[in-house]
């Protein structure tokens, strides 16, 4: 009698426990790591860290390491603006490892510091200024105006573009071209002498027009115009036609072509 009650209790104990699948061990359920909400901000912060660094690079970079001794506040703030600069421009781009923060999950490598920076570094544009001058820039276009109006009447060529031109091959008066030979628009009318400024910018509209016959196409479109003396080879200077347009906002020189 016990030996039965023996064999139907190791019966019922063998049917409640479950069947373990051949080749299935604990170790393999218990393979993935438990992920927390402190490892994920611990490696975001690192890769943060690394982005900070990739900028602290190129900071020191652009500005010759002038500014490495530096523990002001504003230093800092400098860096941020940077940063903000950086993230502005539409044509740098960014390729951040969003994986670096979470390799250790994976089992993959922390990236390449490549990767956490820029594709390319930045390249700042010169600047168009042509630094002339204001004072004598203003006492320069009120002596011309009233030419560069009469040579747009004649001749059909914007009077902003005439005296933008003027200003910035003649230095507003002050180059030695301009002193000694009257010359106010530079190498294309270079090794001439001319008796007064009026026949220089007399010249300079005649030579346009035999030169130059497809710019005026462009009518009073001065954005036209400067774009169409550089792209016409008038000057060798490659910010020629952006310092052209700077000097025409700047001292409002499209006023001339509307009187």
């Amino acid at each position: 009698m016990k030996l039965n009650q023996t064999n139907n209790y190791q019966d019922r104990n063998r049917q409640s426990k479950p069947m373990r699948r051949p080749g299935l061990s604990r170790s393999n359920s218990s393979s993935i790591p438990d992920i927390t909400i402190q490892d994920i901000l611990r490696h975001l912060a690192a890769g943060l860290l690394k982005l900070w660094i990739a900028l602290r690079y190129q900071f020191h970079r652009l500005t010759g390491g002038a500014f490495l001794d530096l523990r002001l506040p504003w230093y800092k703030l400098a860096l941020a603006a940077l940063a903000f600069f950086i993230l502005a421009k539409k044509d740098v781009q960014f390729s951040i490892n969003m994986k670096a923060p979470l390799s250790a999950f994976t089992g993959g490598g922390g990236g390449s510091p490549e990767q956490m920076g820029m594709v390319q570094p930045v390249a700042l544009k010169q600047p168009a200024s042509s630094g002339i001058d204001e004072q004598r820039a203003l006492a320069y276009i009120q002596r011309f105006a009233r030419v560069a109006r009469e040579e747009r009447d004649k001749f059909g060529i914007p009077a902003s573009i005439k005296m933008a031109q003027a200003l910035l091959e003649s230095r507003a008066g002050e180059h030695p071209e301009a002193v000694q030979n009257n010359n106010h628009f530079g190498p294309a009318l270079a090794g001439r002498q001319f008796g007064n400024a009026w026949e220089n910018w007399r010249a300079h509209s005649l030579l346009i027009r035999q030169e130059y016959p497809e710019l005026f196409k462009a009518g009073t479109n001065a954005k036209a115009w400067a774009r169409g003396l550089q792209r016409a080879g008038f000057s060798d200077n490659g910010n020629y036609a952006a310092q052209l347009l700077e000097l025409i906002g700047k001292y409002q020189l499209n006023r001339l072509d509307e009187i």
